[in-house]
């Protein structure tokens, strides 16, 4: 078993190269196929918690959608994760992703790994997993884990909001010749940011406020049952932040 959770390790440090350093944290355990749950309470109200993982098996992912659909029928409703955009054109879009990019020095990779989940159809064909007989994927699309998004709630933060507040406190994200010359979709080898300024965005806007956001949003919700699909390393956060607004929440599992 620790055979496998070092040659798991490797692997996903060295395929994704090209995403958010938490998710790389979490892409150790996509080998596993158990789906947890975390459950918290807080006198009628209850939350369940998946924490999602961004590469899983195949196996993983249909767990996570039997559960999702029963919990559903039982009367939950999901607040999922999602930076999606709120823009008015392409041509903004295209803006944020050029200051994502600068900011992050990547090709978009949080957009690649969070905004635009996988096809279930695609899997990543490294031979190292080939031998170990695992079929592993990208996270899907919410509509195959049922989501009923008609009460369903996105309980995110948008990506173009999150750079409007990082340039509000730090400055505007200046981009240079090389920054419009370079095709979104190919690797970057432009002047990046400042060290500081990368781990201030991920620590204060990737991670911080999108916690604080969705415990505000399931603290004053008033559904009664809650299922939260979100990011595995989102969790502590998101806890710590409910409790500090009422203590009464316990986590029971």
């Amino acid at each position: 078993m620790r055979f496998r959770q070092i040659i798991s390790l490797f692997f996903v440090l060295f395929t994704l190269v090209n995403c958010d350093t938490s998710l790389m944290v979490q892409g150790t355990g996509v080998l596993r196929d158990a789906a947890r749950k975390f459950e918290l309470r807080n006198g009628n109200r209850t939350v369940i918690y998946i924490p999602m993982r961004h590469l899983g098996t195949r196996v993983y992912y249909d767990q996570i959608q039997n559960t999702v659909d029963s919990l559903q029928k039982s009367g939950y409703v999901v607040f999922y994760e999602s930076i999606a955009y709120q823009v008015d054109s392409a041509a903004q879009r295209d803006l944020y992703d050029r200051k994502f990019r600068k900011l992050t020095g990547n090709r978009l990779a949080l957009q690649q790994c969070i905004e635009t989940p996988g096809d279930t159809s695609r899997v990543l064909r490294a031979p190292i997993y080939r031998k170990l007989g695992q079929r592993i994927i990208s996270q899907p699309d919410y509509l195959f884990f049922r989501v009923d998004y008609e009460t369903a709630v996105n309980a995110d933060i948008p990506k173009n909001k999150l750079l409007d507040e990082f340039e509000y406190l730090y400055g505007t994200i200046n981009l240079d010749a090389c920054d419009f010359k370079t095709p979104l979709n190919e690797p970057y080898s432009c002047k990046p940011m400042k060290t500081a300024l990368k781990n201030k965005f991920d620590k204060e806007f990737i991670m911080k406020k999108r916690e604080e956001n969705l415990a505000s949003l399931v603290a004053d919700a008033p559904q009664q049952k809650i299922l939260i699909l979100f990011g595995t390393s989102h969790f502590k956060g998101f806890l710590r932040n409910l409790q500090a607004r009422d203590p009464k929440w316990i986590q029971i599992k």
